[in-house]
């Protein structure tokens, strides 16, 4: 795709829908069991990875301690969505400076950077480019957002997040098909199950390839680099598909991985094949291998520990080798009789409530042989309990404890985020996940939105907006209010301001407000400072003369409300057009020493009044203590 086509212009965006956009069928082979096809990788010459993803697909599923682990990692880092971030803001101050600096950068490369031959634009070129960025960046927000919203047939997007990183933190690796339309842009993600995908060797040659680089914040150029690149193949029930790597602008065959000219030259070829599709491939740093490696790697030996003791707890049950209760007989023998009675009263005539005060029987012979010896004879039974002897507990509790601790540490998650709420507080749970976000969501989504930025957004087109993954809302509301009504209260903020960090409180956006006084610390416009858009200062809402403003400052501050207000406008300009701010500076700290001595006016004023509300103070005396006092006199 040209250079022109990225641009977007109008006439491409015609162009483009002339034709029919279409998009290719998926090569993925669906997946619903492990698979058992090494000897077909070992054939391709796949390169093996360092740990068997169906083992490990198996131990996650087995194990007690892997689940909440990696949900938690898929909810928080995946589960919340994603924003288009604009790259220029149009509503700032400084738009213009930075519309202008971008139109030079671009004049520059033009030029071969020779900056004799540079012009630097105009106001109405800067003005008119503001304009027509207005209108671009509405329809491609518009564009990103239909794309990932469609971007996955079945599902939506973010579940193809989830589903790709349990395959990451599971087995260390995920990857995606990238179907692209006849316009050669990305149009569709397909899920590709990692347990079925190898990775084929390296190629030693490198090929030329072309990627979007950015010359500025409006414009991007293409720029041709020499890059290595790999093939894929995925193998499952015995059918065999290779892909291409991401980027990768030759064409291949899907059915045999091998290298083309052209379609055509494919079709030729290979009448039943289709074209290969190309894969992004994410993956946790390993540093012997080109594969990932799962980050509980480490704790591996736990989770099989934590298995099999589960399996001897659960064995115990089944097997249980200890009986209850011991009938010991000394001195004699029970008979037959006796045995059989005994065990068909305790299968049968002690359960139920009917059967609560049944009582057995026991009748034993002498160990001599002449039954008519038994009186001479001392022959003991007793009923012997071997509860003590039994396991009260499941076993190795502390073991499989431990176990799942050193595997939560392994993917630096709180127990809080692993489901365990024991020993937290509001304070503790706070701080816990304010640590996860720092130290492990909030790095993951940034790794991730680099490769939508870098890879996948420049393909489509994408110049003004970026792809920025939403976070969850962890703090706390009433702080974060507290902290916006104190902030605008000292004129730190404007309501403006204020708005878009309410935000985070109400979790939704405010309609903007287009009035002068959200723009307004709320100390300049009780003031009456307000921005004058004609000059880009501010002025008083007070028409009164320049000069009185300075000099009046110093009066009397009785008079205050009679003086005339502070003016700031043209006169705080320079020849050039500039604002002065030293003046400006002086004129305001007069003005912040005017309100201070108002306040201590005011403050002295209220003592006053409150002395000499104290100084008459009316007595109350009965007729008697009158008397008694006019007598004393």
């Amino acid at each position: 795709m040209t250079d022109d086509n990225f641009a977007g212009g109008r006439d491409d965006i015609g162009k483009a829908h002339a034709v029919p956009i279409t998009v290719p069928v998926s090569n993925v082979n669906p997946a619903g069991e492990t698979n058992r096809d090494s000897a077909i990788f070992n054939r391709s010459g796949a390169l093996v990875p360092p740990y068997d993803p169906g083992t490990l697909c198996m131990l996650f599923e087995h194990s007690n301690a892997l689940r909440q682990n990696v949900d938690a990692y898929a909810v928080n880092i995946d589960g919340n969505g994603h924003r288009f971030e604009p790259v220029i803001d149009l509503e700032s101050d400084d738009v213009e400076d930075v519309i202008r600096d971008a139109m030079l950068l671009d004049r520059v490369h033009e030029s071969g950077g020779d900056m004799s031959m540079v012009v630097q634009p105009s106001e109405q070129e800067i003005a008119d480019r503001i304009e027509t960025l207005r209108a671009e960046m509405r329809v491609e927000r518009q564009r990103l957002s239909t794309f990932f919203e469609f971007a996955c047939i079945d599902e939506p997007f973010t579940a193809l997040r989830k589903k790709s990183r349990q395959d990451k933190e599971v087995m260390g690796n995920a990857y995606w098909e990238v179907l692209r339309n006849t316009l050669g842009e990305p149009a569709q993600f397909n899920y590709i199950p990692a347990f079925t995908v190898r990775l084929l060797p390296r190629e030693s040659d490198p090929v030329e390839t072309t990627i979007k680089v950015k010359r500025s914040v409006l414009t991007v150029s293409d720029e041709t680099v020499m890059r290595f690149f790999r093939r894929y193949i995925q193998v499952f029930e015995g059918r065999t598909v290779y892909f291409k790597e991401y980027g990768d602008e030759r064409v291949m065959s899907a059915a045999t991985g091998k290298y083309y000219d052209d379609v055509e030259r494919l079709k030729a070829e290979e009448p039943h094949a289709r074209a290969a599709s190309e894969i992004i491939h994410f993956a946790i740093h390993s540093s012997q291998s080109p594969y990932g490696a799962p980050r509980w790697a480490g704790t591996m030996i736990s989770v099989i520990g934590s298995r099999q003791s589960e399996e001897v707890n659960q064995m115990y049950f089944g097997n249980k080798s200890v009986p209850p209760l011991a009938i010991l007989v000394s001195g004699g023998r029970l008979s037959k009789e006796s045995v059989t009675k005994v065990r068909d009263f305790i299968e049968t005539k002690i359960r139920g409530k009917d059967n609560f005060h049944s009582v057995l029987i026991l009748e034993a012979l002498p160990s001599g042989t002449d039954a008519l010896d038994s009186a001479n004879g001392r022959m003991k039974i007793e009923l012997v309990p071997l509860t003590m002897a039994q396991h009260n507990d499941a076993l190795f509790q502390n073991y499989d404890e431990r176990n799942i601790d050193k595997i939560g540490t392994q993917f630096r998650l709180p127990r809080m985020l692993r489901g365990d709420i024991r020993d937290f507080n509001r304070s503790t749970s706070e701080s816990a996940l304010e640590f996860a976000e720092m130290q492990v969501f909030a790095p993951e989504r940034n790794d991730f939105d680099f490769v939508m930025n870098r890879k996948v957004l420049p393909d489509l087109g994408i110049r003004f907006h970026t792809f920025a993954s939403n976070s969850p809302n962890i703090g706390n509301p009433i702080d974060l209010t507290d902290m916006i009504t104190k902030l605008v209260g000292a004129s730190i903020l404007t309501p403006e301001e204020a708005r878009e960090l309410a935000k985070g409180v109400f979790n939704r956006d405010f309609k903007r407000i287009d009035e002068v006084w959200a723009r307004v610390p709320p100390d300049l416009l009780k003031a009456g400072i307000v921005p004058a858009d004609e000059i880009g200062g501010f002025e008083s809402l007070d028409a009164g003369d320049d000069a009185g403003a300075s000099d009046d400052a110093g009066d009397d501050a009785g008079d205050v409300e009679q003086s005339k207000r502070v003016r700031i406008g043209a006169r705080y300009r320079d020849a050039s057009g500039k604002q002065d701010m030293r003046k400006l500076a002086r004129d305001l700290v007069k003005f912040r020493e005017i309100l201070d001595d108002e306040a201590e006016r005011a403050r002295a004023n209220d003592i006053a009044i409150e002395r000499e509300r104290e100084a008459v103070q009316v007595i109350q005396l009965s007729g008697e203590e009158y008397a008694d006092l006019v007598g004393h006199q």
